[in-house]
């Protein structure tokens, strides 16, 4: 295998790691009992105190209660960029397209995943910067 197939590779394996990762966060949102790390991912929210402030204190096995409907509208744009779903799957749909419609497609796929890539974390370091610390939609 060329060195372009096997980053071609990893990147695959990369994204469908994170629609996994993002998809048991998710589940543990609908089911409404989520621990720190999993809560951290999907609303973007790092303090522990902010999120112990927003959505109550755990239980004593370190579960947060939330509804669905919470969790979406305290989300911050790091929260929506680390954990959308749909982010990840047009990533997986990129790397799908450049694969069986290109001469190289090792090679596009990773100029389309790194150009995505770019656009998010782009986004989610303008939004540290400037210091954003109000949810999506209130």
């Amino acid at each position: 295998m060329g060195a372009f197939t096997n980053v071609y590779l990893l990147l695959l394996l990369f994204y469908v790691g994170a629609v996994f990762a993002s998809g048991r966060c998710w589940l543990g949102v609908w089911r409404g009992s989520i621990r720190f790390a999993q809560l951290r991912d999907v609303t973007g929210i790092a303090d522990r105190a902010a999120l112990r402030r927003l959505f109550g204190l755990t239980s004593r096995e370190g579960f947060f209660r939330v509804t669905i409907a919470e969790v979406v509208r305290r989300r911050r744009l790091a929260g929506a960029i680390l954990t959308d779903l749909p982010v990840h799957c047009l990533f997986l749909l990129a790397l799908a397209w450049a694969a069986m419609h290109a001469a190289e497609p090792a090679a596009l796929a990773i100029a389309c995943a790194a150009s995505a890539h770019a656009i998010v974390l782009g986004t989610a370091a303008a939004s540290i910067l400037v210091g954003r610390s109000q949810a999506l939609t209130d």
